[in-house]
């Protein structure tokens, strides 16, 4: 699973003194909380240039010409970027892995897909006039049927958005698993059969930084600051599209204010600030305003969800035929794999005998569809928990009680593949239950209250396993140290707010046995750190942890090897303690880590010791558009929410009291982190369920921006509990699972589990705002999720 490592010195739980509790801040909290963090938005050069895009107003049409001649009369102009400015059409997409799905052009040629597609970017001495130059660029097009309805396109006579006479009609993507027994003999003994469908909406990441990019072109080489979960990607396909090697674009990720998944993808202003930098021989600065960050980025996919399910007679789920159509906007980039992940999630967090899914991913002229928090994973787990619900009440079973039935177990393998290690799903279960009081009472619920309760799992440190990308699920680390002992740390993993940096910082501080102050830690530098492929899937604490402790292990190994023979034992009876190398075995010999390493030095020579760690997570079985059977990480969090709410039956407003949450994260590293990413993740996960949804006409966003967005604040946040640190993983780094990703997904369908409850409505769709909760309560259609 990684490169050789000796765990032989491995530091022993009984030695840990830094990690598992609240013993260390996060090492950016200073800048940013004085104002000194540097974010895309505070590089700044002299005579730096500010670019804008010219979009298309259409969400399908032809181009039938360009006319940039009155921009380029506006004094102060000093570049326009089209198609024809770029290598071979240039496309572009997510991960050189999956360079067959490219599919977008940097600037579109011939045609447009979606409103907000690039047509032409435009470069200025200041921002009003690059806008007024993007404004003065006349495009005409030929405005072209377009598609809406991921069901419509999939029809034989409907208008083809993408890769036209490629592949299954507006099909950019489909996934099939199915594994274990005969599914129609499961059914055929099943005491209760059920069928039912559910859908969810669009939502977008609402990051508090938008989109942005800096670039400078000097000597050959492209440099872009960007604000990006894959830099390395980036790299990649900036320079394709440039036409020059990798070794001529340097990608450097600045502070970033939030993800969530938005800035996985390659897109284009980032190439067009490099372009035009290269061509005004000046810096560009390239900043997306808000409306464009909601129509042009990605966003969650609306999913439409059939499941058929079999139960046997004590209520033990026995197979689950699923079939879901993501509608996916017109191009792949992030989504490319998110017909894998949906019947990936079908599976959690129960055990049965046998699975049949399939997933389609959709091209329309919708806004385009990518990674959002839990990819896939929180629309997926609310339909197929509000399917459980459904079942125990259909069953007159008690809901916890139900879900502890089938429960996934430790050393439990599912039938297609997942191989589950660490597993504590029912003590989750059972600590929801009890902190909500669901057992006090669930017989003495007034009218118009609920208690819903929701269970999920998650991966930890996965890659595309489903397109078989082997270096996706892996991490190397490099360490540096000095002879005074000091570390630096060069990793290519991404921060993007979640605090991963203080944690890897915090892991080889600990496996060193060094204050964190002396060990310092530069991420996300394509020129100098290891190559990552990007923060995403929960992979950076579980496989960037891992390389980065066996990076100050290999470091350790070598001091030692030195240390020993000086003291006549054996190089693995020694540890780093409290700055001090010691002997486990004789207590009179210790000294200094710094003395240590000048001795290190002195036999060696040189003035540095490096060590490197690399971690992989291997994948087998592994097979795009054929049977999607694999074990996708090396590790599974589990989840249970709880909420306890009141409907208001006149107005359709709901009111949670609490929300409870227990998550199997392993060993927590840092609680009051932890703590804060699980809050977090009921804040994202609210505002999903009841306050956020995209409205679209014909692929126009109507409400772009967070005047029209309703996002929970602080007042709409319920009295939050949160349990975790169950069951620590053996391959975890110092036994950690993941905390921030698959956190999101249990608390949409504990919401819904509670409203139903609570009006005797079985709702199905979301967002459960108060419209749709009062049509439905007063028999009423609501219809807007519908285009």
């Amino acid at each position: 699973m990684h490169k050789d490592c000796d765990k032989h010195y491995f530091k022993k739980p009984e030695f840990y003194r830094l990690t598992g509790e609240n013993n260390y801040v996060r090492i950016d909290a200073e800048d940013k909380v004085t104002g000194h963090g540097q974010y895309v938005g505070d590089i700044m050069f002299p005579d730096m240039l500010t670019g804008k895009m010219v979009r298309s107003p259409y969400a399908s049409a032809k181009i039938l010409s360009i006319d940039t001649s009155e921009a380029e009369k506006l004094p102060g102009v000093k570049c326009i970027l089209t198609a024809r400015d770029f290598e071979w059409k240039s496309l572009v997409g997510n991960g050189e892995f999956a360079a067959e799905f490219a599919d977008k052009e940097v600037l579109c040629s011939e045609k447009v897909r979606q409103v907000g597609d690039d047509v032409a970017a435009v470069a200025a001495v200041d921002e009003e006039t690059a806008q007024r130059a993007a404004d003065l660029i006349k495009v005409e097009y030929q405005v072209l049927p377009g598609v809406f309805d991921p069901f419509e396109a999939m029809e034989e006579n409907a208008p083809e958005v993408n890769w036209e006479g490629k592949g299954i009609h507006n099909i950019g993507m489909q996934s099939v698993m199915k594994a274990g027994t005969d599914i129609d003999e499961e059914f055929d003994r099943a005491s209760y059969v059920q069928h039912r469908d559910y859908k969810t909406h669009r939502m977008v990441h609402a990051a508090m930084e938008p989109h942005g990019a800096v670039a400078t072109y000097r000597n050959g080489t492209y440099t872009i600051w960007m604000s990006t979960q894959m830099s390395f990607v980036d790299q990649f396909w900036y320079a394709r599209c440039l036409g020059v090697g990798e070794n001529q674009v340097r990608v450097i990720k600045p502070l970033v204010g939030g993800g969530f998944g938005g800035k996985l993808d390659s897109y284009s202003f980032g190439l067009c600030a490099a372009k035009m930098a290269e061509m005004t021989g000046r810096p560009v600065r390239m900043i997306l305003s808000r409306e464009e960050v909601f129509q042009t980025t990605r966003n969650r996919h609306p999913i439409y969800m059939h499941i058929d399910t079999a139960f046997g007679t004590d209520g033990k789920l026995l197979a689950k035929k699923c079939y879901h159509v993501l509608d996916g906007g017109p191009y792949g980039g992030s989504g490319v794999a998110a017909c894998a992940q949906s019947t990936l999630w079908a599976n959690f967090p129960y055990k049965m005998n046998s699975v049949d899914f399939l997933a389609r991913r959709v091209y329309t002229n919708n806004p385009s569809a990518g990674a959002m928090r839990g990819y896939t994973a929180c629309q997926v787990h609310f339909a197929h928990d509000l399917n459980m619900q459904f079942a125990a009440d259909q069953m007159g079973i008690d809901p916890v009680e139900f879900r502890k039935i089938s429960a996934a177990d430790p050393g439990y393998v599912a039938p297609a593949g997942l191989a589950i290690t660490s597993c504590a799903y029912k003590e989750t279960l059972d600590t929801a239950a009890k902190e909500i009081g669901w057992y006090e009472k669930k017989d003495k619920l007034k009218k118009g209250e609920g208690i819903g309760f929701a269970g999920t799992g998650f991966v930890s440190g996965t890659g595309f396993a489903v397109l078989e990308a082997p270096n996706q699920s892996s991490a190397c680390v490099t360490l540096r140290m000095n002879k005074r002992g000091m570390a630096t740390l060069y990793i290519g993993s991404h921060d993007i707010g979640q605090g991963s940096d203080t944690v890897m910082t915090a892991i080889v501080a600990e496996e060193l046995g060094l204050p964190m102050d002396m060990v310092k830690t530069f991420m996300s530098d394509t020129f100098l750190t290891p190559w990552d492929s990007g923060s995403y899937g929960s992979r950076v604490t579980f496989l960037a942890g891992n390389a980065a402790r066996r990076a100050a292990v290999d470091a350790k190994r070598q001091l030692f090897e030195v240390i020993a023979p000086m003291w006549g034992v054996m190089p693995e009876t020694l540890e780093c303690l409290d700055g001090k190398v010691i002997s486990k075995e004789k207590a009179e010999y210790q000294m200094s880590i710094g003395d240590a390493m000048f001795k290190y030095m002195t036999v060696k020579g040189g003035d540095e010791l490096i060590g490197v760690g690399s971690y992989y997570h291997r994948t087998d079985n592994s097979q795009y558009n054929g049977n999607n059977t694999t074990n996708y990480a090396p590790a599974y969090s589990f989840s249970t929410g709880a909420a306890h709410l009141t409907v208001d039956e006149e107005t359709g407003v709901l009111d949670i009291d609490e929300f409870v949450f227990a998550h199997d994260c392993g060993r927590a590293l840092n609680k009051r982190a932890v703590e804060g990413q699980l809050e977090g993740s009921i804040g994202m996960g609210l505002g999903y369920a009841v306050y956020e949804h995209n409205v679209t006409r014909e692929g126009k966003i109507l409400n772009p921006n967070f005047r029209d967005y309703r996002l929970p604040t602080a007042l709409d946040m319920p009295k939050m509990r949160t349990f975790y640190d169950f069951t620590p993983d053996e391959e975890g780094p110092l036994g950690a699972k993941e905390a921030g990703e698959g956190s999101a997904a249990p608390v949409a369908p504990a919401i819904a589990n509670a409203v139903n409850m609570a009006t005797g409505v079985y709702f199905t769709e979301l967002p459960l705002d108060p419209e749709h909760i009062w049509r439905a309560l007063h028999g009423m259609k609501d219809d807007r999720n519908s285009k």
